[in-house]
Protein backbone atom coordinates (compact mmCIF):
# COMPACT_ATOMS: atom_id res chain seq x y z
CA UNK A 1 0.00 0.00 0.00
CA UNK A 2 1.44 3.61 -1.03
CA UNK A 3 0.99 6.28 1.87
CA UNK A 4 2.21 9.76 2.04
CA UNK A 5 3.08 12.02 5.37
CA UNK A 6 4.15 15.07 5.63
CA UNK A 7 7.34 16.64 6.85
CA UNK A 8 9.22 19.86 7.63
CA UNK A 9 12.01 20.79 6.03
CA UNK A 10 12.60 24.30 6.70
CA UNK A 11 9.49 26.01 7.79
CA UNK A 12 11.15 28.45 10.16
CA UNK A 13 14.35 29.15 8.15
CA UNK A 14 13.71 32.81 7.60
CA UNK A 15 12.40 33.20 11.36
CA UNK A 16 15.30 32.59 12.34
CA UNK A 17 17.70 34.40 10.08
CA UNK A 18 16.52 37.62 10.84
CA UNK A 19 15.33 39.19 14.01
CA UNK A 20 12.43 40.75 14.63
CA UNK A 21 8.55 40.13 13.99
CA UNK A 22 5.52 42.77 13.09
CA UNK A 23 2.20 42.67 13.79
CA UNK A 24 -0.19 41.94 10.47
CA UNK A 25 -2.54 44.78 10.44
CA UNK A 26 -5.99 42.47 9.49
CA UNK A 27 -5.14 39.33 11.17
CA UNK A 28 -3.41 38.49 14.39
CA UNK A 29 -0.25 36.96 13.11
CA UNK A 30 2.64 38.21 13.43
CA UNK A 31 4.86 39.02 10.06
CA UNK A 32 8.59 38.34 9.06
CA UNK A 33 8.67 42.22 8.29
CA UNK A 34 6.25 44.98 7.35
CA UNK A 35 6.89 44.66 3.59
CA UNK A 36 9.44 42.47 1.65
CA UNK A 37 11.45 45.52 0.75
CA UNK A 38 11.55 45.84 4.10
CA UNK A 39 12.56 41.87 4.67
CA UNK A 40 15.03 42.42 2.51
CA UNK A 41 16.59 45.33 4.06
CA UNK A 42 16.46 43.31 7.48
CA UNK A 43 19.18 40.90 5.72
CA UNK A 44 20.79 42.85 3.80
CA UNK A 45 21.71 44.33 7.87
CA UNK A 46 23.40 40.68 8.33
CA UNK A 47 27.38 40.82 8.46
CA UNK A 48 27.60 37.65 7.03
CA UNK A 49 25.69 37.18 3.55
CA UNK A 50 27.86 35.84 0.59
CA UNK A 51 29.14 38.70 -1.76
CA UNK A 52 26.38 37.18 -4.54
CA UNK A 53 23.69 37.47 -1.95
CA UNK A 54 24.77 40.79 -0.81
CA UNK A 55 24.30 42.27 -4.72
CA UNK A 56 21.25 40.14 -5.50
CA UNK A 57 19.64 41.56 -2.49
CA UNK A 58 20.65 44.73 -2.96
CA UNK A 59 19.02 45.04 -6.54
CA UNK A 60 15.63 43.60 -4.96
CA UNK A 61 16.15 46.28 -2.75
CA UNK A 62 15.83 48.76 -5.50
CA UNK A 63 13.26 46.52 -7.30
CA UNK A 64 11.24 46.05 -4.91
CA UNK A 65 11.43 42.32 -5.58
CA UNK A 66 13.70 39.24 -5.88
CA UNK A 67 13.45 38.76 -9.94
CA UNK A 68 12.77 35.30 -11.58
CA UNK A 69 16.26 35.40 -13.46
CA UNK A 70 18.69 36.28 -9.55
CA UNK A 71 16.50 33.28 -8.06
CA UNK A 72 17.69 31.14 -10.95
CA UNK A 73 21.21 31.76 -11.13
CA UNK A 74 21.42 31.32 -7.21
CA UNK A 75 19.85 27.67 -7.83
CA UNK A 76 22.13 27.09 -10.71
CA UNK A 77 25.19 28.28 -8.64
CA UNK A 78 23.47 25.54 -5.94
CA UNK A 79 22.93 22.68 -8.07
CA UNK A 80 26.70 22.92 -9.69
CA UNK A 81 28.07 22.84 -6.18
CA UNK A 82 26.27 19.82 -5.47
CA UNK A 83 27.71 18.13 -8.36
CA UNK A 84 30.96 19.69 -8.12
CA UNK A 85 30.25 17.74 -4.81
CA UNK A 86 29.20 13.93 -7.12
CA UNK A 87 25.48 14.60 -6.01
CA UNK A 88 23.00 14.60 -8.32
CA UNK A 89 19.28 15.51 -7.66
CA UNK A 90 16.40 15.55 -9.09
CA UNK A 91 15.29 19.26 -10.39
CA UNK A 92 11.64 20.25 -10.59
CA UNK A 93 10.57 23.78 -10.94
CA UNK A 94 7.38 24.61 -9.07
CA UNK A 95 4.43 26.60 -10.92
CA UNK A 96 5.02 29.52 -8.71
CA UNK A 97 9.12 29.84 -10.14
CA UNK A 98 9.97 27.88 -6.39
CA UNK A 99 12.70 25.20 -7.69
CA UNK A 100 13.22 21.89 -5.60
CA UNK A 101 15.98 19.59 -5.46
CA UNK A 102 15.80 16.29 -4.33
CA UNK A 103 17.48 12.26 -4.39
CA UNK A 104 16.19 10.34 -6.80
CA UNK A 105 14.04 7.69 -5.89
CA UNK A 106 15.60 4.55 -3.69
CA UNK A 107 17.41 3.12 -1.31
CA UNK A 108 20.39 5.53 0.12
CA UNK A 109 23.11 4.10 3.18
CA UNK A 110 23.69 6.00 6.16
CA UNK A 111 26.94 7.18 4.46
CA UNK A 112 25.41 8.58 1.73
CA UNK A 113 22.18 9.62 2.76
CA UNK A 114 25.23 12.12 5.59
CA UNK A 115 27.26 12.57 2.42
CA UNK A 116 23.91 13.97 0.74
CA UNK A 117 23.30 16.38 3.72
CA UNK A 118 26.87 17.47 4.05
CA UNK A 119 26.73 19.27 0.20
CA UNK A 120 23.43 20.89 1.02
CA UNK A 121 24.64 22.26 3.98
CA UNK A 122 28.17 23.79 2.13
CA UNK A 123 26.40 24.85 -1.00
CA UNK A 124 23.53 26.80 0.64
CA UNK A 125 25.83 30.06 0.94
CA UNK A 126 23.55 31.94 -0.98
CA UNK A 127 20.55 30.39 0.78
CA UNK A 128 18.74 33.88 2.15
CA UNK A 129 18.01 35.32 -1.53
CA UNK A 130 16.13 31.60 -1.84
CA UNK A 131 14.21 32.17 0.82
CA UNK A 132 13.19 34.72 0.58
CA UNK A 133 11.92 34.94 -3.29
CA UNK A 134 9.89 31.60 -1.48
CA UNK A 135 8.19 33.84 0.51
CA UNK A 136 7.71 36.75 -2.15
CA UNK A 137 6.00 33.32 -3.99
CA UNK A 138 3.96 31.92 -1.56
CA UNK A 139 3.76 34.08 1.55
CA UNK A 140 3.13 37.45 0.57
CA UNK A 141 1.42 38.58 3.88
CA UNK A 142 5.34 37.30 4.89
CA UNK A 143 3.43 35.33 8.23
CA UNK A 144 5.70 34.00 10.47
CA UNK A 145 2.70 31.20 11.26
CA UNK A 146 3.97 28.92 8.50
CA UNK A 147 1.33 26.71 8.52
CA UNK A 148 -1.44 29.34 8.43
CA UNK A 149 0.59 30.35 4.91
CA UNK A 150 0.33 27.16 3.74
CA UNK A 151 -3.44 27.57 4.12
CA UNK A 152 -3.79 30.80 2.79
CA UNK A 153 -2.00 29.41 -0.50
CA UNK A 154 -4.20 26.23 -0.85
CA UNK A 155 -7.25 28.33 -0.56
CA UNK A 156 -5.89 30.97 -3.13
CA UNK A 157 -4.68 27.74 -5.69
CA UNK A 158 -8.30 26.54 -5.00
CA UNK A 159 -6.97 23.36 -3.91
CA UNK A 160 -9.06 23.62 -1.01
CA UNK A 161 -12.56 25.49 0.24
CA UNK A 162 -13.16 28.33 2.66
CA UNK A 163 -13.77 25.85 5.42
CA UNK A 164 -10.05 24.37 5.47
CA UNK A 165 -8.64 25.65 9.29
CA UNK A 166 -4.53 25.64 9.93
CA UNK A 167 -6.29 23.31 12.38
CA UNK A 168 -7.35 21.09 9.51
CA UNK A 169 -3.54 21.29 7.85
CA UNK A 170 -2.07 20.72 10.70
CA UNK A 171 -3.50 17.51 11.69
CA UNK A 172 -2.98 16.69 8.05
CA UNK A 173 0.36 17.47 8.34
CA UNK A 174 0.96 15.17 11.27
CA UNK A 175 -0.89 12.32 10.29
CA UNK A 176 0.73 9.01 10.06
CA UNK A 177 -2.53 7.74 7.45
CA UNK A 178 -2.96 6.27 4.29
CA UNK A 179 -3.52 8.87 1.46
CA UNK A 180 -7.12 8.28 1.37
CA UNK A 181 -7.27 10.15 4.63
CA UNK A 182 -6.15 13.41 3.23
CA UNK A 183 -8.99 16.24 2.36
CA UNK A 184 -6.67 17.23 -0.65
CA UNK A 185 -4.24 15.65 -3.47
CA UNK A 186 -1.07 16.40 -1.80
CA UNK A 187 0.43 15.25 -5.15
CA UNK A 188 -1.49 18.10 -7.35
CA UNK A 189 0.97 20.45 -8.23
CA UNK A 190 -1.19 23.71 -7.23
CA UNK A 191 -0.63 21.95 -3.95
CA UNK A 192 2.85 20.48 -4.04
CA UNK A 193 3.69 24.54 -5.04
CA UNK A 194 2.09 25.47 -1.85
CA UNK A 195 3.51 23.00 0.43
CA UNK A 196 7.77 22.57 -0.60
CA UNK A 197 7.67 26.59 -0.90
CA UNK A 198 6.74 27.05 2.73
CA UNK A 199 9.18 24.46 3.39
CA UNK A 200 6.61 20.93 3.67
CA UNK A 201 7.89 18.00 1.38
CA UNK A 202 5.55 14.87 0.90
CA UNK A 203 7.11 11.26 1.49
CA UNK A 204 5.67 8.28 -0.17
CA UNK A 205 6.19 5.39 1.13
CA UNK A 206 4.93 2.23 -0.91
Amino acid sequence: MTTRGFFVVAVAMLASMLSGCFPASDEGNERLAPSLTALIDQALAQDDLSDWDRAALEKASAEGQISQADYVEGMDLFDACLKSAGIEFTRTTHLNGVIEFQPPPGQYSDVEIEAQGKAQYECSVNAVTQEIFRMQQANPDLLTDFPQAVVNCLKKAGVVDDEFTKEDFENVAGSKTGSAEYPFDVMDPEAQTCLYSLGYTVKVVE
